[in-house]
Order: C-alpha cells, then structure tokens, then sequence
C-alpha cells in the first residue's frame, strides 16, 4: 500500500509572494507535516499541481536527469531578469552538457579559481584601505563593488575602474530589484542596459575590433558553441558572459549575512583574526572557510528550485506524475535535522576538516548533484573563495560592525532578502603602545 502524502488544498501563488523564504515551512505546517518529516507537500502552484520536496531523496530526485527537466519550469519573469534568454539554466539533455561544461572550463577550474583569489584579496585590500582613509563604509555596498571588480579583472574584461565600479552597481540593482512587483521594472532595465553592453564586447571580440586575451573569459565566450560545435548567437554568448560574472557580485548579500553572523559569534572573529595574521593573507584561511560555508547554509539566499517531471515517479511514497511542478525546498535541506545536527544552530565548526562540501548531498546553497553531471553551479568555488576572503577581511582588529538593529536584522518575507542597510562599519586605528 502506497503511503499517504501530505496535500495542501486551492492555489498558494499569494501565500508564496507574502511568505518569501518562510513559504516552504509554512506549506508544510499547513499540510500538517512536522518540521522533522521530509514527506513531500502536494499543492498548486501559479495554476500548477505541484509536488515540495526537501532532502536528500528529494536532492537524488530534483537532479534525475531522467525524471525532470529545467526548460519551461522556472517563471520568465524571474529566470530572464535573473539569468537572461538562452541561458544555460533552461537547458537539458545535449544541450546542456555542452553549455555547462563550457561554463565550468571557466569557473570551476582550480588554476582560474586560483587566480581569482589574488584578485579578490587584491581588491578587498584596496576596500580596506578605502575604510582606513574614509572611517568606514558598508559591507553589502563595497564588497559588491570589489567582487565586481575581480570578476571582470578574471574574465579579462578591458574596463576601467569607474566603468567597473558602475557595471557592478547595475548588477547588484538588478539582484536588488527584481524580486519586489514595484520595482521589478528596474530590475528589467539594468538587464537591457548589461544586455546590450556584454552583446557589445562578444560583437567587438568576434569582429576583430577588440582584442580578448588569449584563454580568457571573454575569449571563450566569444567562442562559444552549441552542442552541435555551432556558434552561439551574440546575444547568447553575452548572456553567459555575465553569468560567469554577475553571480560574484552576488554573493556580497552573503558577506552581509556574514557581517552579522561576526558580530553575533565574537568568539569566531577572534579565532579567524589569529588565523588571518598568522597566515598574513585574507584566502584560504581553514577556519575563514569554514565559517563561510555556515553562512551559506543557514543564510537565506535562493528558497528553491524548480522543475518539470518527465515522467511518472515516487519520492518517499508520493506519487509524482509527468508535467508537474516540482520544487525543491533549498533553505529546508540546508537545515533539515534529519541532516545536520542542531541544524538551526550556527556552527561553522561542521565544516573544519571538510575538505569537499560538495560532497555533502544536503548541502546544496548553490544546487546540488555534480557540476558537470548535473545543475549545480560551476561558480561555487569562487563564491567560497570570495566570501571566505571578506570573512577573513571584516576580522581586521581595526573593523568595527555596526550592532544596530537595522544592521543586524532582516526581513524573511522578501527575496532576495539582506539588512537594508547593507552592514555598516567602521574603521578604529590602533593604540600604539608607548616606547
């Protein structure tokens, strides 16, 4: 006998736009399922009979290539503004081998991750120095503008340093904006105005009027081929070419988070500030990395996923039938204590001595499965690389955060959600001691 399966009745399109990341809990509070049970929710969805799953088995299921499928899953009004027309996130089968492991020869390459760590910690010291001269600044603000920086210095991007700065801010307005009705126009403006200047460079690179570095970012998009070896059209390749780039200046919502996870956990800024000084450099600081992955797991930043079922299956004994909507409760796998111990519990002690978080199937920030195999984000390396740098980078014993209530809280009811004031902080010079 099949077991039973929790069901939520009429449609939840509103409840999804007023819960923001509580949506998923809330969904299963009302289909009466524990917080500790992982039995898939039914529901309807914007129309759409619709299966939540969240855990492991629901991870193995979301990523079956052979069950489910991206193209037509993710609404327009979030995937085109987010990720652009063509992108590789509606692709499946052939299609999306060929465009995932061009993406990943990019970013997900040791020797490229590498290289954009010196960048990063080039640029966060240059933030740095910039709080020293000023007194301070804000975390969301500035590290959105040196990610930024790094990623077009990374992807070889002939920018100057005011262009960057402004191709960043763009970036992040259009992460800022997108997700709220009244101000979603803005988020579809800054996509136009980053579509048309990324589609300008592939143009001049592929007409011979600008000159890519050989085996750089932008060469590569330029070049970029379909699963058939035929040139992708202009508008395509510049879509990718800022999905190498965007999703770092991104992350700077997690150093956000991370900001106010320091001030709350003094005792782990003291512990990675030793570490920091012993190391004398800001990237791959054990205990830094560590910290950042906790962030990542127990921050809010993408709520779920979704996707199309192919055909007919079972997670957990819920039947799931071909053509429905499936989701993947992201935030709730992340926190399942079917999976993590004390799993609402800030600990970036889980994570010392991991050597491959990827390798954890319930830890799934940036997607799950493999990065080549499946749907997982070939730029999480990178965004570790990034966070972990500003971890070590806020633990400066001159940088003081802000502890104020509008600092450290943040609604769970928006998305993309972050303190709205980006974290403030300033800069205390050291007492030198008399001679």
């Amino acid at each position: 006998m099949p077991r039973p399966t929790a069901r939520v009745m009429g449609d939840q399109s509103l409840d999804f736009l007023r819960s923001g990341y509580l949506f998923a809990s809330r969904v299963r509070q009302r289909a009466g399922v524990s917080p500790e049970s992982q039995t898939p929710v039914r529901l309807r969805l914007m129309g759409r009979s619709t299966v939540l799953l969240r855990g492991i088995d629901g991870v193995r299921a979301f990523y079956d290539a052979d069950k489910v499928k991206r193209d037509g899953a993710m609404p327009s009004f979030i995937r085109l503004p987010l990720f652009g027309p063509g992108s590789v996130h509606k692709l499946d089968g052939r299609a999306h081998a060929a465009r995932k492991n061009a993406l990943a020869d990019m970013a997900y390459d040791d020797d490229r991750v590498a290289r954009f760590a010196r960048l990063v910690a080039d640029e966060l010291e240059e933030m740095l120095d910039r709080w020293a001269r000023s007194g301070g600044g804000t975390v969301y603000d500035d590290t959105s503008t040196a990610f930024g920086r790094a990623a077009f210095r990374w992807a070889g991007l002939p920018l100057t340093p005011p262009e960057a700065d402004r191709r960043a801010r763009q970036m992040s307005r259009l992460l800022d904006t997108f997700g709220k009705v009244a101000t979603n126009p803005v988020a579809e403006v800054e996509r136009v105005r980053l579509d048309r200047w990324a589609t300008g460079l592939i143009r001049a690179v592929r007409s011979g009027d600008l000159r890519a570095e050989p085996g750089s970012v932008l060469a590569a998009m330029a070049d970029l081929r379909d699963e058939d070896g035929a040139l992708v059209d202009d508008r395509t390749a510049a879509v990718e070419l800022q999905n190498l780039t965007r999703p770092t200046v991104a992350v700077a919502r997690f150093a956000a988070f991370a900001a106010v996870a320091l001030a709350e956990h003094p005792q782990w800024a003291d512990r990675i500030r030793e570490a920091a000084s012993a190391a004398g450099r800001l990237t791959d600081i054990p205990e830094a990395v560590a910290f950042a992955q906790e962030v990542r797991r127990i921050y809010p930043f993408v709520p779920m996923l979704p996707a199309l079922a192919t055909r007919d299956f079972e997670v957990q004994g819920c039947p799931v039938r071909k053509d429905q909507l499936v989701l993947l409760d992201l935030l709730g796998t992340d926190t399942d204590p079917n999976h993590w111990h004390d799993a609402t519990t800030f600990d970036p002690g889980r994570f010392l001595g991991v050597d491959d978080a990827e390798a954890l199937e319930a830890f799934i920030p940036h997607g799950g499965a493999g990065v080549r195999t499946g749907h997982r984000c070939p730029g999480e390396k990178i965004a570790v690389t990034a966070l972990s740098a500003t971890v070590a980078a806020l633990c400066r014993p001159e940088v003081r955060i802000s502890r104020d209530h509008d600092d450290m809280t943040f609604p769970w009811t928006h998305m993309l959600t972050r303190p709205a004031t980006g974290v403030r902080v300033t800069w205390q010079e050291r007492e030198t001691a008399p001679t």
